[in-house]
Formats: C-alpha cells, structure tokens, sequence
C-alpha cells in the first residue's frame, strides 16, 4: 500500500529529475548558442576584411553643443 509519504517523495524525486534535465538543456543550448556566435563573429569579421577599404564618410560623433553653434 502506498501512503502519501511515498507519493510525495516519488513526486519529488521524478520533479526533481524534470528540473535537472530542463537546466542541463537549456545551458547546454546557450553553450552551443555562444559558440555558434563566436564563430559567425569570427567569419563575418574575416570576410568583411577582404572588401574594407575605409573610402566612406569620416565618422564624428553626435554632438548638441556643435548643432547648436552651427545654428547660431
């Protein structure tokens, strides 16, 4: 006969096996995430190298001080 300590402690048991397995996956799958990201990082900076030529518009950061001198 099972009393409801028993239950319990199966339910536990069993719950507990449901959780392990669910946060085993998912760092797993952030784990292969992050390599996946590492290495398109990796190829898109290695095929981006090959057609860099610098020939654009020189950068120059967001300024409100110089916008309010030009329009003065």
């Amino acid at each position: 006969m099972l009393t409801t300590l028993n239950i319990n402690w199966f339910a536990a048991f069993i719950g507990y096996g449901v959780f392990a397995g669910i946060t085993f996956g998912v760092l797993l799958m952030m784990d292969v995430l992050e390599c996946f990201l590492h290495a398109l990082r990796l190829h898109w900076v290695e095929f981006q190298n090959k057609f860099f030529a610098a020939d654009g518009i020189r950068f120059a950061p967001y300024s409100f001080h110089q916008i309010i001198k030009e329009h003065q």
